[in-house]
This record gives structure tokens, sequence and C-alpha cells, in this order.
């Protein structure tokens, strides 16, 4: 099977976590045809959080040695079904900045510091935090940040994802989620279907958006439609952090959100109008 490629860029509108800047990034395609149909493919990188850049990814690609490598070359073979999946509701939690209009009873909120407390506004009004910490606390700055909070509010965070870098994250005061960090003990597993395979684990999963382009996206939804726990608020929807974002999904966090079938055959008409070259065979 040949695989062509064609870069991409995307200009960020606010930053995706407290690593992250407001820099132009980039990702690319890949594009392959399987049964007389052209399939595709997203890789975008997050340097900050280890990824290799584009050029590392494409020149190693053929190899097929890391994870995520794979993990595109099974979304890449995958994507023909997923072109004719159905626009489905789901529910999802808001990704909230801060300063944003509160219109979920669940959001998730990216702290930037160790003094960050802006998620205590949500919670003085009874409603549900999950909380990303990117692995910024040590043991002792998660002691502090924890007792900060007022012991009313603690039942209404649903976890805090990555708290610290060491991997013994027993005995907190709230639940615990595992994103890039490892850890022996954890309540969630935050699952990025972009750049991994779905894990064995007792743990709840919760479906996550790797916040790249709206194909990565889509991919992210058409796998979580087939395999999430219906029960559970996901993860999967960011948006506003670029400004070529045509709005994949629709619809109100109380009632469920959506992709646009619109916008879905958008994004495969400008993908079969894109020039490509040449990768590899495999």
């Amino acid at each position: 099977m040949d695989i062509y490629f064609s870069r991409y860029k995307l200009t960020p509108l606010k930053r995706v976590n407290r690593l992250s800047s407001l820099e132009e990034k980039e990702g690319v395609f890949l594009m392959a045809e399987v049964n007389g149909l052209k399939v595709f493919a997203d890789y975008f990188p997050h340097i900050p959080l280890g990824d290799s850049n584009v050029d590392q990814f494409l020149e190693r690609f053929h190899e097929q040695d890391e994870e995520y490598d794979r993990k595109i070359l099974h979304l890449l073979l995958a994507d023909g079904k997923f072109q004719k999946k159905e626009c489905k509701r789901f529910q999802n939690h808001q990704l909230w900045n801060g300063s944003e209009s509160l219109n979920s009873k669940l959001i998730k909120y990216k702290l930037f510091s160790t003094t960050d407390r802006a998620f205590l506004e949500p919670l003085s009004r009874g409603i549900r935090v999950r909380l990303d910490a990117n692995g910024m606390f040590s043991e002792e700055s998660l002691s502090i940040f924890l007792e900060s909070i007022p012991k009313e509010f603690l039942s209404l965070i649903d976890y805090i994802e990555d708290p610290i870098r060491s991997s013994h994250w027993k005995d907190l005061s709230v639940p615990t989620a595992r994103d890039f960090l490892n850890s022996e003990t954890y309540d969630y597993y935050v699952y990025k279907p972009n750049c991994e395979f779905r894990p064995e684990t007792k743990a709840k999963i919760i479906y996550s958006a790797y916040l790249g382009s709206e194909l990565g996206a889509w991919h992210t939804y058409c796998e979580m439609i087939d395999h999430a726990d219906s029960e559970l608020i996901q993860g999967i929807v960011g948006q506003g952090f670029y400004k070529e974002e045509r709005g994949l999904f629709k619809g109100e966090f109380s009632t469920g959100i959506y992709p646009d079938e619109n916008v879905v055959k958008n994004i495969y008409q400008e993908l079969n109008l894109r020039k490509w070259k040449k990768l590899c065979s495999i």
C-alpha cells in the first residue's frame, strides 16, 4: 500500500495548556487508497508533551516502531468505515478556560499554576469539575493546593489529572486520572484515540480530544461512538483553539453534542483536493 503525505498548519487562538505557545503549529495528513477509496489520517504533535515533530514522524513512519505511528496507520485503515459513520448525540464536558460562560453541568479546567483557583467559581455554583494539572505539582505543593479547596467542594471534583510526576498518587482527597504520566494507582484513564491504543485497565476511560485537526477530532468521535461507556460524560470536544476550525461539533451540553454532517463532508472534500507527495509503501 502506497502512503502519501500533505503538511498543514494551524493558527492558535489560545494556548492549549500551560506548556504550549501561540506560535503556528504544524501537522501532517496521510493518505492511501484501499479498495478504490481514498482514506486519510492525521498526525498532529504536541512537542512540549514529548511528541516528535513532523519531520521526525515522516522519516520513521515506515518503521512502525512507535505506538503513535502504529495508531496513525490503524486510523488510516479504519477511515473507510469512519467516512460512513452516522452522526449521533453524546454527552461531553465543557472545556472551560476560566473566563468563558459556564454552559455545562460538568467542566474540565486546565490549571495554569499551582496558585490557580479560577475553578472555585464553578464549584461554588454546584458545577462538577475535572482538573488537569499536567504534572505541575510536587507532593508538598499538591497537599497545599488540595487543602486550600473548601471541603464542601471536594465531592464535586471528578478527578485531578496527572497531579504529580511521581508514581504515587495514593491517599488524596479527590480521585485521580492518568493521562501522560504513569502512576501505580488511578481512578480514571484519559484516553486519546488519536495517538494511542485503548488500554487494558480497570479504571474508567474518558475519551479525550488531542486538539489537532478536525479530521483527528472526527476520528476520535468515531472510535468513541463504537467503544466508549455511554454512561460516562466524555471529553472529545475542544473547539475555539485554532483559526482554521470549521465548527465540527454542534448542540448543547444539556441536550447532547453531535458532529455536523456538512462539516464532515467538507473535511473530506478538502482532503481530496490537497496536493500529496509519496511517503512510503507499507
